[in-house]
């Protein structure tokens, strides 16, 4: 349990598992601003932090393991494609290495927030973004796929982290997140000091398809099994005419989407304790519930469940492509991506630093002073 680990050593839902540095993307930039400070929600103020180390505000959980604390407008922002993307970071005037947290399906920024303090205090410059239609990132119908997302920690982890080729960052990512930062680290290296997956979603079996490894109800309802080039982009101004059946099957599409939606909304928790071994708090249940308050929340969830099948680049090609230095940070108590993942990771990539823990899905949040440390071990023995 999270005391023992304590005392030993310093999203998930129901929804799909789902070379040269791009140019900046029209619209992209790096302003940043930061969200108006609030009264911290913690049960227990964390005494003692370091004058000169800078911390988003703090609390201990029921353990006395520090993490930081729920703040129900958001942390800091940065503009990204004309939309006000959320991210929470620390430890920025330390002098070790950046690193980039990326967060799964249905979940956040703030999932990971053991491991943000904790590689802070390690000496680590740490930033971990809201990916767009995630969080306290806006809820927006947009083209969603690996690639996008993907691109958005490429620029995330350039114009904000301030990685660059004499300054790398290390990339980090659960489940889908751990697909993005995959192809972020495979699609830009020159930017990538290393890439940590944590219980990665994706399919890396020879021959394998892009997208999920099985197609969403919404992909199904709406008939766009196919491939990408069936699925409209939302954002397209001169869509092209819409027959009777595409209707029929969109609204069809919508209505699964939507009901999915609403009863994955009240089972969080339930969902939680499904892929988490050890007892899942009320604050993260609380932080992921706020997010389907938002508005367009329903419409980005459709958005959401169409990601993989516009999905064009395969999980296998990624890690192909991949040359760098690679972590395998396993929650081996996972129903969902188990062991046996890990296993087809290290046939294509033997060299990999394969590190299981006993936890579920969500590693980091399940069991977070194991996984801090050995992340933050490994971290700091990449060469620069």
């Amino acid at each position: 349990n999270r005391t023992a680990m304590a005392t030993a050593s310093p999203l998930a839902s129901t929804l799909p598992s789902g070379a040269h540095r791009h140019s900046k993307p029209r619209g992209a930039s790096a302003s940043k601003t930061r969200a108006p400070r609030s009264a911290p929600r913690a049960r227990a103020a964390v005494e003692g932090a370091r004058p000169s180390l800078s911390m988003p505000p703090l609390e201990r959980d029921d353990n006395g393991v520090e993490r930081l604390a729920l703040r129900t407008d958001g942390w800091s922002f940065w503009e990204w494609r004309g939309h006000r993307c959320n991210y929470i970071s620390a430890g920025e005037t330390n002098d070790g290495p950046i690193v980039v947290l990326v967060h799964g399906f249905g979940a956040h920024s703030y999932h990971w927030r053991y491991t943000v303090p904790a590689l802070a205090r390690r000496g680590f410059r740490v930033y971990a973004l809201c990916m767009l239609g995630y969080g306290w990132s806006p809820k927006v119908e947009e083209p969603y796929s690996m690639e996008f997302w993907g691109q958005q920690v490429i620029d995330f982890t350039r114009d904000v982290a301030g990685a660059s080729p004499s300054d790398k960052a290390v990339v980090a990512g659960n489940s889908i997140g751990a697909l993005a930062a995959l192809y972020a680290a495979s699609t830009a290296p020159e930017q990538c000091r290393g890439l940590c997956l944590v219980n990665s979603a994706g399919n890396f079996e020879e021959g394998a398809k892009p997208g999920p490894e099985k197609p969403t109800l919404a992909q199904k309802a709406v008939g766009q099994t196919k491939g990408p080039d069936g699925i409209r982009d939302p954002t397209d101004p001169n869509p092209r005419p819409y027959t009777a059946l595409e209707r029929a099957q969109e609204a069809i599409g919508r209505i699964v989407a939507t009901g999915i939606f609403y009863f994955t909304k009240v089972r969080i928790k339930t969902i939680l304790e499904q892929v988490y071994e050890y007892p899942v708090d009320d604050e993260l249940v609380r932080s992921i519930a706020l997010a389907a308050e938002d508005l367009g929340a329903v419409g980005t969830f459709y958005q959401l469940s169409l990601a993989g099948g516009r999905t064009r680049v395969t999980a296998g090609e990624l890690l192909e492509k991949f040359n760098g230095p690679l972590m395998l940070l396993w929650g081996e108590k996972d129903p969902w991506m188990t062991p046996s993942k890990a296993s087809r990771i290290l046939e294509i990539k033997p060299d990999a630093c394969y590190t299981p823990v006993v936890a579920g899905h969500c590693p980091h949040d399940d069991a977070p002073v194991e996984c801090s440390a050995k992340l933050a071990d490994w971290a700091e023995a990449l060469p620069a």
